[in-house]
């Protein structure tokens, strides 16, 4: 049998024609413009059948011959040589269907087993040189936008730096990457949050916002609960992972790889961000009460910002699954339930 198709050279990207004589002997003889070659079947590589994906010829010295007749040249292979199981298995739907089952539990596994912890063990072991690094970077960016140094009067931030201070619970005290406030002036902005590094920035408005020392103390003692559980560092290592393990899938993010990448790393994003939210209340809620303040007033700053629309206002026509933060109704209740006696 005689197949005609291309040849590309070891080491090239440019294809010539080329012919395949095939005998019953399990013996190719490649005529090319350089001349004749003769090749064992067992010696040649073919690559595996995948639907109606051509096959490619692969020689022991690198060089490839991609049949132009790809059927006849399939025909010819069944008769010597057994299907490959990649082959196999997709002929057959009940392989297709447990092959796909079993990929699905696969993905399933690893996004809510081993993202958690893999990068849970890696965030805590992250060097803190590392964690301050992310932290300076992280205020420089946000300095050159809006956000601006406090402007509220010296007596109250002075106020305020020794609120935190009496705030910071033992077992952060001595952590190894200690915890610092810094006030900010975010223009319409009353809102709160830890970089990787240990700072926690404080909106002018939110403490404008505030009912009292207890309210600050408790919104403080939300962020320190990010710290403690290394939230930053967890969500950078997770998102890098997720963003890595899809480079490898795809091999390429160009185009609906790009689109693929950046869906999944935001779904993973706000999955992740709504899980944290309430392990830091839960860390928050322990501590106010181990140091003897109003969960009531923490319950009240929740309750001002939900009126201001930092959460529930941008997120009330959507789903819960696609916002960032649990719905802030269900927070509040969980912190007036931990109240009672």
């Amino acid at each position: 049998m005689i197949i005609e198709g291309f040849y590309q050279p070891p080491g090239r990207a440019a294809r010539e024609a080329a012919r395949l004589f095939l005998d019953d002997d399990q013996r190719l003889t490649l005529d090319t413009p350089p001349g004749i070659q003769v090749f064992s079947l067992r010696d040649i590589e073919v690559s595996d059948a995948l639907g109606s994906i051509p096959l490619f010829l692969t020689f022991p010295d690198g060089g490839r011959f991609v049949p132009a007749d790809d059927s006849a040249f399939r025909r010819w292979l069944r008769q010597h040589r057994r299907p490959g199981w990649i082959y196999r298995m997709e002929s057959h739907k009940r392989g297709v269907l447990i092959t796909l089952a079993a990929t699905c539990l696969l993905v399933v596994f690893y996004i809510w087993g081993v993202l958690p912890w893999a990068s849970n063990v890696i965030a805590q072991r992250i060097p803190t040189t590392i964690e301050q690094n992310l932290g300076r970077h992280t205020l420089t960016l946000l300095r050159a936008s809006d956000f601006r140094d406090s402007a509220l009067p010296e007596d109250k931030q002075k106020a305020l730096q020794q609120l935190f201070q009496q705030v910071i619970p033992p077992s952060l005290r001595h952590d190894r990457t200690p915890v610092r406030l810094k006030l900010m002036n975010i223009p319409d902005v009353a809102n709160a949050f830890m970089l990787a590094d240990g700072t926690l920035i404080l909106s002018d408005k939110l403490v404008a916002l505030s009912p009292g020392d207890d309210a600050l103390a408790g919104v403080m003692l939300h962020e320190m609960g990010h710290h403690a559980y290394r939230h930053p560092m967890r969500m950078l290592v997770r998102s890098s992972l997720v963003s890595l393990t899809l480079l490898w899938m795809t091999g390429d993010v160009s185009g609906i790889g790009d689109t693929l990448l950046q869906s999944a790393s935001l779904a993973n994003e706000l999955q992740f961000s709504r899980g944290m939210e309430r392990e830091a209340d839960d860390w928050a809620i322990v501590e106010m009460k181990r140091e003897g303040r109003s969960l009531e007033q923490m319950a009240e700053i929740y309750s001002r910002l939900s009126a201001e629309g930092e959460n529930d206002k941008a997120n009330e026509y959507l789903p819960d699954w696609l916002s960032t933060h649990p719905a802030m109704a269900s927070r509040i209740e969980d912190i007036r339930e931990a109240a009672k006696p």
